[in-house]
């Protein structure tokens, strides 16, 4: 992925630990062709939508709920992807009435930490994101976690930097939420190897939030976070 982007251009539009990284080890599962149509679901500044549409030639939809579709079509023209990226500004839990997708038009569908913000209940695949995906399309998510639960409540170290509704949890905990679904056959449920080397380039950014992280991470120190990678298909 370097030679798609300068390591300046990466870190200045990154908004977390850093999806192209988390995104590598999910993409080829994907099996993309040139010509199909893909929803990046919580694209963020469009990165993994770059990527995909240079490096497979798909169309995307870059969908995000926090950057504006302006800001994304302006620096998807910049980079030569004015016509292959379609920028918008939703909320996915609006879906399925806010926009009017096709039933069944995208090949795939690919979410980069941000799955927790939005699907963290059972049903919620089914009922807002399964129509719009054919038969057989191929689904893949990394979502930021923990690598055990916390029984005893929140660690005192990271009990300064918590939120509310954070909605971390293990790999065990996604695969069963997923399981659930009636459309999402998982195929594959584990951990993301790239966790360390993901926060490392995202505090290494002068973005205001990933400087607040930094204390985070030192009080975390590799011992409760990690990221769970799943990758299926559509059985309906």
């Amino acid at each position: 992925m370097s030679h798609l982007f300068s390591t300046a251009f990466r870190r200045a539009n990154l908004m977390g630990p850093d999806a192209l990284m988390l995104a590598e080890d999910v993409c080829d599962s994907l099996a993309l062709k040139p010509g199909m149509r893909v929803l990046d679901l919580g694209c963020g500044t469009g990165l993994t939508s770059m990527y995909l549409a240079r490096r497979y030639g798909v169309e995307v939809v870059a969908m995000d709920l926090w950057i504006s579709a302006a800001d994304n079509q302006k620096r998807f023209a910049q980079r030569g992807f004015g016509s292959r990226i379609l920028p918008l500004r939703l909320d996915v839990a609006e879906l399925p009435v806010a926009l009017p997708f096709a039933e069944n038009l995208f090949d795939a569908l690919i979410s980069i930490d941000a799955w927790h913000y939005f699907g963290a209940s059972a049903g919620f695949f089914d009922s807002h994101l399964a129509p719009f995906i054919r038969p057989g399309g191929r689904v893949a998510v990394v979502v930021p976690g923990l690598k055990a639960p916390f029984n005893d409540g929140v660690p005192p170290e990271l009990a300064p930097y918590w939120q509310p509704n954070i909605n971390f949890f293990t790999v065990d905990w996604w695969r069963q939420l997923w399981q659930q679904s009636a459309a999402l056959k998982v195929e594959r449920c584990e951990e993301n190897a790239r966790c360390e080397d993901a926060w490392r380039e995202w505090l290494a950014c002068d973005h205001p939030y990933a400087v607040r992280d930094r204390g985070m991470m030192a009080a975390e120190g590799g011992r409760y976070f990690n990221f769970t990678s799943m990758t299926g298909y559509i059985s309906k």
